[in-house]
C-alpha cells in the first residue's frame, strides 16, 4: 500500500510547484475569475423581491449582458418599465477587453446586485474589466462622474521623491486622456512612462516603468471625455500622493496607474521621462513590443493548464469572498468619511489663520473678509469668514455649500468644508495664491502682467467653467454674480470661477424664469434682469461678455469714458468703436508695449464674441457652448453681427430702465443677496 501511494505522491509533489507557477496566459482569458474592484450599494431607497422593479432590473441586466460584448465599442445602455419603476442601465468593457471575456465579466454583476447590494435600488459595480451600473434615476441622460465614484490607491509609497513621481503620473494621465478623447473612438487610451531615475519603493524595489489606462463612455464627445478626465487628474496628487498605484473607479470616465503591466496590447503613448525633470518626450504609439515563442502543447502542458485552471479558479473564489468581506467594511467606513470631511473645527481654522490675523487678511467682500491659512499637513487654504454685520449671511454660506460641494471642474473653485460655531460661520477654500482677476486687470502696475496669451487664456477658461455649469453638471446652475473679482487664479494664471452665494439652481427643463428678488453686481447685470428679473443662463452669458470686453481694454465696466452721453460706459465705448470700424483703438494700451501687440484676428474675435454676448435681446445672445466652439474656431468671418448692445450704467446716480427690483443691485465691488428659498 505504501509503495503503490508512492507515484501519485511524487507526481503530485512534482506538479504542485509547476501549476503554482504556471502563466496565467496557458489558460484562456475568458476562463479566469472576474476581479473585483469595487462596488457601491446607494442605500438611498430600496425593492421589494419579485416586485416590479426587482423584475425591471434583472430585464435591465439581461439586456446588458447579450448587448455589451457584441457592441463594437463594448458599451451599452438599456432601460426596462415605466413611471416609478423605470430601471436604466448602462455596461462599458475595458478597451483591451475580447468579446468573450467582456460576455464573462457584464454576466458577473448579478451576482453583487443580488447578493452584497440586494435589494438596493441604485447599483454600481467595477470589476476589472468592465463597469456597470442600474438606477431608478435615468442617469444615461446627464454624464455626471461624481454620483459615483471611488478612489482606490495602493499601500506601497515612492519615498525618494514623490513630487517628481506624481508629477510623471500627471503627464501620463493627461497624455492619455488626450489621446483617448481625440484619437480614439472607443475613448479609451494606454501607455507607459518610461524613467531612467528611477524610484526606491517601500516594497525595496526601483520602479522605472508607470503604466497607466484611461477611459470614457464611448458616447462622450471628446470634450466632454477630455474634460471628464481633466477632473480626476487634477484630484490625483491630493489622492495618491506619491503612491506607485492608484485608480479611479467610475462610471462616465476612469483612471488607472501601476508599476507593472496590467493592460493588455501595445500602448497607444509611450513617454521617456528626462533626469532633468524637463517634459516628458512623446514618441506617439512607437514601443518595443518582444515576442513569445509558441510550441505545441504537449499532454503535460495540458495537465498543468488544466489543474492551473482548477486552483486558480479555487483560490479565486477564496480571494472573492475574503474581497467582498473586507470590501463590506470599507464601504461602511469611507461613507462615514465622507459624510464628515467637510467639517472643519473652529479650532484648527483659528491656528490655521493666526486666530484670523491682520496680516493674514487676503481682501473683503460682500459675505466677509477672506484669510489666508495652513492646516498642519502644510496645505494652504483660504478661509471666508462670514462678517457679522453682513446682509448675506447663513442663506448665501448654506446656499454655497450646497452647490458648490456638487461640484468638481478644473475652473471652478474648490470648496474644501465648512465650519459653522456659534456666530462664527465660515466656508474653506483651496488657495489660490494670485488672488483674483480684478487684483491684476484694474491695477496700472500688475496689468502689464497680463499678457494676451494669458488673457485669453483667462478667458477661454472661464467660458469652460460656464458650460460645466449650464451643461455638463449634473444640476444646472446659474452663477448670477460673475465678475472679475470672482474669477480667481492659480499659480498657472489658471481661472476658476468662485463665489456661489448667490447661484440659482436651475430646473433642467426650464429655460427661464422671473424673481421679484433682483442679486448681483451693478454692470455685469442684464437689463431684462435687473429691470424685469427675468432669469436665464442668458444672464450668465451677458456677465461673461462684460468680463471679456474688460479683459480686452484693460477697464472697468463703470469706467467713464467721456462726456458724449452715448460713449459714457464701456459697452457703449466699445460699440461706437465698432461701428466706426475701428474696433482695435479700444485695446489695452499696456498689450502694444512690445511693439508686436496681440494677433489681431483674435482681438477681434474676442471683441466681437463679447458684443454678441451683450445683445440686448436674450434670444440673440449665444449660449455658453456655442462661445466656447466660437473660442476654438480660427475664422470668425463666419460669426453673426452684433447689435447694439443693452446699456445698464449709471447715469447721475441712476440706473437706466430702473423700477423697483434694481433697488436690490449693489456697486461693482459688493453682492448683494437674497434671502429667500431657492
Amino acid at each position: 500500500m505504501t509503495s503503490a501511494m508512492t507515484v501519485p505522491t511524487m507526481l503530485w509533489s512534482t506538479l504542485v510547484p509547476l501549476v503554482l507557477l504556471a502563466p496565467l496566459f496557458s489558460i484562456p482569458r475568458h476562463c479566469r475569475a472576474q476581479v473585483l474592484m469595487n462596488y457601491s450599494c446607494n442605500n438611498g431607497s430600496s425593492y421589494a423581491e419579485n416586485s416590479t422593479y426587482d423584475s425591471n432590473v434583472r430585464a435591465v441586466l439581461a439586456t446588458l449582458s447579450a448587448s455589451t460584448p457584441n457592441a463594437t465599442t463594448g458599451f451599452a445602455t438599456a432601460s426596462a418599465g415605466r413611471g416609478a419603476d423605470t430601471v436604466w442601465g448602462l455596461a462599458l468593457c475595458r478597451g483591451d477587453t475580447d468579446h468573450a471575456v467582456c460576455a464573462s465579466c457584464v454576466a458577473a454583476v448579478p451576482a453583487i446586485a443580488f447578493h452584497q447590494c440586494r435589494g438596493v435600488r441604485d447599483v454600481t459595480v467595477f470589476y476589472d474589466r468592465c463597469i456597470a451600473r442600474f438606477s431608478y434615476g435615468d442617469f444615461t441622460a446627464r454624464p455626471d462622474n461624481t454620483e459615483v465614484l471611488m478612489v482606490s490607491p495602493s499601500k506601497y509609497q515612492a519615498t525618494v521623491n514623490a513630487g517628481h513621481f506624481d508629477a510623471l503620473v500627471t503627464r501620463l494621465a493627461g497624455a492619455l486622456a488626450d489621446w483617448a478623447a481625440y484619437n480614439s473612438t472607443l475613448r479609451y487610451a494606454a501607455g507607459v512612462m518610461a524613467s531612467s531615475d528611477g524610484f526606491p519603493s517601500t516594497t525595496g524595489y526601483m520602479v522605472h516603468n508607470i503604466y497607466g489606462l484611461v477611459q470614457c463612455a464611448p458616447d462622450l464627445a471628446p470634450p466632454a471625455c477630455r474634460a471628464c478626465l481633466q477632473a480626476l487628474i487634477v484630484d490625483m496628487p491630493q489622492a495618491f500622493g506619491g503612491r506607485i498605484g492608484g485608480q479611479f473607479n467610475a462610471v462616465w470616465c476612469n483612471l488607472r496607474y501601476e508599476t507593472s503591466v496590467f493592460y493588455d496590447g501595445d500602448p497607444a503613448v509611450r513617454l521617456v521621462a528626462s533626469p532633468s525633470l524637463e517634459g516628458p518626450n512623446i514618441n506617439g504609439s512607437t514601443t518595443l513590443i518582444i515576442g513569445n515563442r509558441r510550441r505545441r502543447p504537449n499532454a503535460a502542458t495540458v495537465v498543468v493548464s488544466v489543474l492551473a485552471a482548477v486552483i486558480i479558479a479555487l483560490l479565486s473564489v477564496l480571494s472573492i469572498y475574503l474581497w467582498r468581506k473586507l470590501q463590506a467594511k470599507q464601504y461602511t467606513a469611507d461613507q462615514d468619511v465622507e459624510a464628515g470631511s467637510l467639517l472643519f473645527d473652529l479650532a484648527t481654522l483659528r491656528k490655521a489663520t493666526a486666530n484670523f490675523a491682520e496680516v493674514n487678511k487676503l481682501g473683503h467682500g460682500g459675505f466677509g473678509a477672506v484669510y489666508k491659512g495652513f492646516l498642519r499637513d502644510g496645505e494652504e487654504i483660504a478661509v471666508k469668514r462670514l462678517d457679522k454685520a453682513s446682509g448675506q449671511g447663513i442663506e448665501q454660506l448654506r446656499n454655497e455649500l450646497l452647490l458648490v460641494a456638487k461640484l468638481r471642474h478644473n475652473n471652478l473653485a474648490k470648496l474644501l468644508g465648512v465650519c459653522i460655531k456659534g456666530e462664527e460661520k465660515l466656508l474653506v477654500y483651496e488657495y489660490l495664491p494670485n488672488r483674483s482677476l480684478d487684483t491684476f486687470l484694474f491695477d496700472p502696475e500688475k496689468r502689464g502682467q497680463l499678457i494676451w496669451e494669458t488673457r485669453y487664456h483667462i478667458i477661454h477658461g472661464t467660458a469652460r467653467g460656464l458650460v460645466y455649469l449650464h451643461e455638463d453638471s449634473h444640476i444646472k446652475i446659474i452663477h448670477r454674480d460673475l465678475k472679475a473679482s470672482n474669477v480667481l487664479l492659480d499659480s498657472s494664471m489658471n481661472p476658476k470661477i468662485s463665489d456661489f452665494g448667490l447661484a440659482r439652481l436651475f430646473d433642467g427643463n426650464k429655460t427661464a424664469s422671473v424673481t421679484s428678488h433682483v442679486v448681483g453686481t451693478l454692470g455685469y447685470m442684464a437689463p431684462e434682469y435687473a429691470v424685469l428679473g427675468l432669469l436665464s443662463v442668458k444672464l450668465d452669458v451677458y456677465s461673461f461678455g462684460v468680463l471679456v470686453l474688460e479683459v480686452v481694454t484693460g477697464r472697468r465696466n463703470t469706467d467713464v469714458f467721456g462726456a458724449v452721453e452715448e460713449s459714457n460706459n464701456l459697452l457703449s465705448y466699445v460699440w461706437d468703436h465698432w461701428v466706426k470700424g475701428t474696433p482695435l483703438a479700444i485695446v489695452d494700451a499696456s498689450l502694444l508695449g512690445d511693439g508686436r501687440g496681440p494677433p489681431e484676428s483674435e482681438m477681434l474675435k474676442c471683441i466681437q464674441l463679447g458684443l454678441l454676448c451683450v445683445q440686448e435681446n436674450p434670444a440673440d445672445r449665444p449660449t455658453m457652448l456655442h462661445i466656447l466652439v466660437m473660442l476654438h474656431d480660427v475664422d470668425a468671418t463666419s460669426f453673426a453681427a452684433p447689435s447694439k448692445p443693452a446699456f445698464t450704467f449709471v447715469n447721475g446716480g441712476h440706473t437706466t430702465g430702473s423700477s423697483s427690483n434694481v433697488a436690490a443691485l449693489s456697486l461693482n465691488e459688493v453682492s448683494i443677496s437674497e434671502f429667500h428659498p431657492r
